[in-house]
């Protein structure tokens, strides 16, 4: 596999997050999470590779491009690629709702992370809704992330998952 595929994949999602698609001040959250989403993910996959120091770059950009304050993605890809880097590695189909509860839990910690360290830089509680709406819509959207993924690396998607995305194959 191309060792810049990763990267460039995840630099898609960054400059996605930067396009204004109309979303309600609710769901705010939702594309930057699915970027350190897609950083965890590219972190489990065997052969992948995606340094840390990628993720918290691709972050930092994500803090450029969606206007937040310097660092906060970074920090929050930084954590999803340690985490993606110490989960047990995606071998099988099998191995898929194992990890969807890691990233679920990984998800709950970086959105109480995130909304604590929101809440010191604004010094105020900031509304706590948008970053856990955020977080359980990256929830519901990991194995569409993790699919989009492998069918990345590999080009096409493994025989018996083609009965399941069968026209987009």
């Amino acid at each position: 596999m191309n060792a810049i595929l990763p990267a460039l994949s995840v630099l898609f999602a960054v400059f996605a997050t930067a396009v204004p698609w109309g979303l309600p001040a609710d769901a705010t959250f939702i594309l930057p999470l699915v970027v350190v989403m897609m950083v965890f993910c590219w972190r489990v996959l065997p052969g992948a590779d995606l340094s840390p120091i990628a993720a918290m770059l691709l972050g930092l950009l994500t803090d450029v491009m969606s206007g937040g304050p310097l660092g906060f993605w970074a920090l929050m890809a930084l954590i999803g690629a340690t985490a993606g880097g110490r989960a047990p590695k995606l071998i099988d189909g099998q191995d898929m709702n194992r990890l969807w509860l890691v990233w679920g839990a990984v998800a709950c910690g970086v959105a109480g992370l995130g909304w604590l360290i929101a809440s010191l830089y604004f010094l105020r509680w900031i509304d706590w809704w948008p970053i856990a709406f955020g977080a359980l819509a990256s929830i519901a959207l990991f194995p569409v992330v993790l699919h989009g993924l492998l069918w990345i690396r590999r080009g096409r998607l493994k025989p018996g998952l083609r009965m399941l995305y069968g026209r987009w194959t």
